[in-house]
């Protein structure tokens, strides 16, 4: 080669070193690991290479030709590596520097989508993340290989930069709720979240990646995977632009309001039917309600311009406190009334109004709540905690001693020896119902399923403010958990403020401390579905036999076995939906009931005379209300009251009946009980008679938790059946209607009703009738074997209308309520 020749080609070397902006030119091919004191070649649209990054107004490094973003440009980029692939052809990392001109956006990503002749690329994509204004320089790098033999030009970088929308927000019930599943669908049932599940984190917060082409509105629904709560539904109005999040939170509130969209209230019903959502009716009644709630907040302290769906919330766990937002959540309780969905404040549960639709004129408005139940947010956590760490021992560590030879009518067998951590939440004077806490959490500190369950923050149920200088407030609360199986289960315990006994360990006031009553008894609203199974239900051979329904009521459980039982003979109780004079429930007939531990009701004209209250052969639950089947249009009429055209009320003693409320015979036929009078928190009187007293010995006060709903309610309620070969016990014509001494009970988990807490055989035949073999069922499984009891066996079953048998499955419920579904022949 002539020097002419050799000088020109350093020429176009010299020429290709300034123009390519990649890398100084001559490099050994190795890769570089430039740091913060060696920077590596800065790129800048227009400039050559530079030690120095240039910062915006600075024209970009190319041109962002696509994507849904405005705004962004690619400032600078920072080599970070090269590598030689050939003699000519270098490969080249760039961490790239972008530029945000307006807010911040988040899940940001740039593509590199073009580039000039001679240029490769090889990895185009820096996942940004969020980008605030002004600067930033993600970790992610771009790839490019480039052949030096042309010149690279940055003005032909063409960029797409894309982000998509995004819902977030937190689901809560006062507390957190964590591991819930979230749905989020269009008014067309398609999925919106670009993710395969979405699930809440520990403090109840989630986000969903709108897929792109989804259009708003947006149906979000939490649903807690163990059964502890319903599910919530919250609406996204509007869709989120790229690069955003819309707040969306789903809560009791934001479904309540999403339930005035439906015709009968229900919120699910607008999950069902999208066509529900109405924007426009939407916005009125957050408003409306927002109106009614407005004491509520003023006391909390809650900023203007707050909404249920988008003010975020920093939902209370164990281990943090709530926000106002969250507090809300907390004082507010929701119920529902016959169809009509009611909210109250946690102090006030009477005190109770409608929730406003989208066309109430002037809406009820609720009372505040007074300040020491907004205060008891903190105790609460710390009762939380104590009962999490307690649990959190193995079996042999939090439980230390205990006594076996304590009667029943002592309460039973006690621990009495525990961890500190198991001593930490309830107070020495603990007694609920006659037992002491050794003795009611007997069976939850030895089981080994416990070991680690997880209890979140107490739903309070109802606080009650003693405005009496010992400002001893109670509170009565639902502890919910998860056990080490995945299986949710509740307590509903009282605390009890007891100033000035906080300790080191006991950093509050507050402690578990029990009903203070001696009598194990319970009052609660009843609920139940009956599968009839006789081919002619009110026709003979079967002429007195109901068809199937729902029913509704009062259950009354009177332990004549448990603590204070020792001599008692009756009890009577008064109040909301009994006769006024009160029902009286006696023992059942120990020579055909052997095993049963309550009383059963005698009698609706309130006589305690022992000389005229005998043994009882009924039920212990008070039916107020059924419906004339459990399908179809039937699930939705009521029935006549099965003896409202007779004159004789005293034959019935488990049913309402005219007479027993002084209205005459056969008018009104149907419905006759006010249930809307009967809600959350009905207070009633239950007096206890022992023998040889005329007088009560005690007067217990009890309420119920949750209101009698209306039979016709029920057919929204979800329900268990048992399976096939389970039913064969019911029929006269296969071999298991025999005679049979056990009975083996299977049932169909539905993962959207509560989980079997117990189930039962009842069985009646000529001279012989067991109404007491009942099986308890540990938490979620779907078997039961029922025992006839010692020296008996289950009377065959026959279709001739003399014989009967009831299989039973009662409801684990964590609402404090009571609800069972039998399958009978007879």
């Amino acid at each position: 080669m002539s020097a002419i020749l050799q000088r020109g080609a350093r020429a176009v070397a010299a020429s290709l070193c300034l123009s390519t902006l990649l890398v100084a030119c001559g490099g050994s091919g190795e890769p570089t690991a430039p740091n913060a004191l060696n920077s590596p070649n800065v790129l800048t649209a227009g400039s050559r290479a530079t030690r120095l990054a240039v910062a915006p107004p600075a024209p970009a490094v190319g041109t962002v030709t696509a994507g849904n973003l405005s705004g962004i440009s690619v400032a600078a980029m920072v080599q970070t590596a090269q590598r030689r692939i050939s003699r000519t052809v270098f490969e080249y990392d760039y961490r790239l520097t972008l530029h945000n001109t307006g807010a911040p956006r988040i899940g940001v990503r740039v593509d590199l989508v073009g580039a000039g002749a001679g240029t490769t690329i090889v990895q185009p994509r820096v996942d940004a993340g969020t980008l605030p204004g002004g600067n930033t320089t993600p970790a992610d790098t771009i790839t490019l290989r480039h052949d030096r033999a042309l010149p690279f030009l940055p003005a032909q970088l063409a960029w797409a930069v894309n982000a998509p929308g995004v819902v977030a927000g937190t689901a809560a019930v006062g507390a957190a709720l964590a591991n819930a599943n979230v749905s989020v669908t269009d008014v067309s049932g398609a999925a919106v979240c670009a993710e395969p599940r979405v699930v809440t984190n520990g403090t109840g917060g989630f986000t969903c990646t709108v897929q792109a082409g989804r259009v708003a509105p947006f149906v979000v629904v939490v649903t807690e995977p163990f059964g502890a709560f319903p599910p919530m539904v919250s609406i996204v109005a509007s869709t989120p632009a790229p690069g955003t999040a819309l707040i969306t939170n789903a809560t009791p509130l934001t479904t309540a309001i999403v339930a005035q969209l439906a015709p009968q209230g229900n919120a699910l019903a607008v999950v069902a039917n999208p066509a529900l959502v109405d924007l426009a009716a939407l916005a009125r009644t957050t408003a409306n309600v927002l109106a009614q709630l407005g004491p509520v907040l003023t006391a909390l302290g809650v900023p203007a311009g707050y909404d249920p769906f988008s003010t975020p919330i920093q939902a209370a766990t164990p281990t943090q406190a709530g926000n106002t937002a969250d507090q809300v959540i907390e004082m507010l309780r929701f119920t529902t009334v016959n169809g009509v969905s009611m909210v109250s404040t946690v102090d006030n549960p009477a005190g109770g109004v409608p929730v406003a639709g989208p066309n109430t004129a002037n809406p009820p408005v609720l009372p505040a709540p007074v300040p020491d139940a907004v205060a008891l947010a903190d105790a609460m956590r710390q009762i939380t905690q104590s009962m999490n760490d307690c649990f959190a021992l193995p079996v042999a560590q939090r439980v230390l001693a205990v006594d076996l030879t304590i009667p029943a009518s002592a309460g039973g067998a006690e621990v009495t020896g525990m961890a500190p951590a198991c001593r930490a939440f309830a107070h020495v004077t603990y007694v609920h119902n006659g037992f002491r806490v050794g003795q009611r959490l007997f069976g939850l500190l030895h089981d080994a399923r416990m070991v680690g369950a997880a209890f979140s923050l107490p739903e309070l149920m109802r606080f009650t403010d003693d405005t009496t200088p010992a400002n001893r407030d109670q509170a009565v609360l639902n502890l919910r958990y998860v056990d080490a199986n995945g299986v949710t289960g509740n307590l509903i315990e009282v605390a009890e403020k007891l100033p000035g006994t906080a300790t080191v360990a006991h950093p509050t006031d507050w402690w578990l401390r029990g009903n203070q009553q001696p009598v194990d008894t319970v009052v609660r609203a009843y609920v139940r579905r009956s599968d009839q199974r006789v081919p002619t239900p009110g026709v003979a051979p079967f002429g007195g036999v109901g068809p199937s329904r729902f029913e509704s009521g009062i259950e009354i459980f009177v332990n004549k076995d448990g603590p204070g039982s020792t001599g008692l003979r009756a009890a009577r109780i008064k109040g909301p939906g009994l006769p006024a004079a009160g029902v009286v429930l006696t023992r059942p007939n120990p020579a055909f009931i052997t095993d049963q531990n309550w009383l059963n009701i005698l009698r609706k004209d309130g006589i305690t005379d022992p000389a005229q209250t005998p043994f009882a052969s009924s039920a212990n639950i008070f039916k107020l209300h059924r419906t004339r089947g459990v399908a179809g249009a039937d699930a939705s009429l009521t029935a006549a009251n099965p003896f409202a055209g007779s004159n004789n009320n005293t034959d019935f003693p488990d049913w309402a009946h005219p007479l027993d409320y002084g209205a005459l015979v056969g008018t009104p036929t149907e419905g006759y009980i006010d249930l809307a009078a009967l809600k959350a928190h009905s207070a009633y009187t239950l007096e206890i008679f022992y023998d040889g007293e005329a007088a009560p010995r005690h007067v217990l006060p009890k309420t119920i938790l949750t209101p009698v709903v209306a039979a016709t309610f029920a057919r929204n309620l979800e329900w268990i059946a048992f399976d096939a070969a389970t039913l064969r016990y019911l029929d006269p014509a296969d071999a298991r209607a025999a005679v049979q001494s056990t009975m083996d009970l299977a049932w169909t988990a539905n993962p959207f009703a509560e989980t079997v807490g117990s189930a039962g055989v009842y069985t009646f035949a000529p001279g012989l009738s067991i109404l007491d073999a009942v099986v308890p069922v540990v938490r979620g499984a779907t078997t039961g074997t029922a025992v006839a009891p010692a020296g008996f066996q289950f009377p065959a079953l026959t279709g001739n209308g003399t014989s009967g048998r009831t299989l039973q499955l009662r409801y684990r419920m964590l609402d404090g309520s009571y609800k069972d579904s039998v399958s009978r022949f007879n």
